[in-house]
């Protein structure tokens, strides 16, 4: 097994830039309120500022109507947080702890009783996790591993994490 921090995506970078890129979109929002941007102009300049920070690609982010979705602060910290790296010699057990940290929210904290960074945005690691088995399992699909299922009855259920890891583990 990897190490538990190798696996573990990067807050800390995150964190850097998530106060730049949190005021870059709400400058956005208010210039558009002010003067509006019908030539997109401002829209393209946001974007290109957001991906010299982050080095992602920001067609990706809804940059317009942020409001309609998870809200500025989660959309900053999506486009802060880099994308997953492959890492060679991914075993099994990574696997199945990458499985657990998408049931599971919570990162370890000394002191929870002012939440950090890490706590504040922890449940929105989603995306990353999912991005980090897509990267590192070819047998990677959302609907068939994390999605429900109907049985004959049409009773739903979903998969176990343990059958979740031998759906992605074996073809590698």
């Amino acid at each position: 097994m990897k190490s538990e921090q190798a696996l573990e995506p990067p807050l800390a970078v995150a964190e850097e830039k998530y106060a730049t890129i949190l005021a870059l979109i709400l400058a956005y929002t208010q210039f558009c309120d002010e003067h509006g941007d019908d030539d997109n102009a401002e829209y393209d300049r946001l974007a290109d500022q957001l991906q010299a920070l982050s080095g992602k690609d920001i067609s990706r982010f809804n940059l317009r109507e942020w409001w309609e979705e998870e809200g500025a602060e989660v959309l900053a910290f999506r486009i802060a947080l880099p994308d997953p790296v492959k890492l060679d010699g991914v075993s099994r057990t990574d696997i199945a702890h990458i499985v657990a940290r998408l049931g599971s929210f919570e990162l370890p904290e000394k002191d929870a009783s002012e939440p950090r960074f890490q706590q504040i945005f922890s449940a929105f690691l989603d995306d990353y996790y999912h991005a980090w088995l897509k990267l590192h399992c070819k047998t990677y699909n959302y609907q068939k591993i994390f999605g429900v299922h109907k049985d004959k009855d049409g009773k739903r259920w979903w998969l176990s994490d343990d059958e979740k890891v031998d759906l992605l583990w074996p073809h590698r």
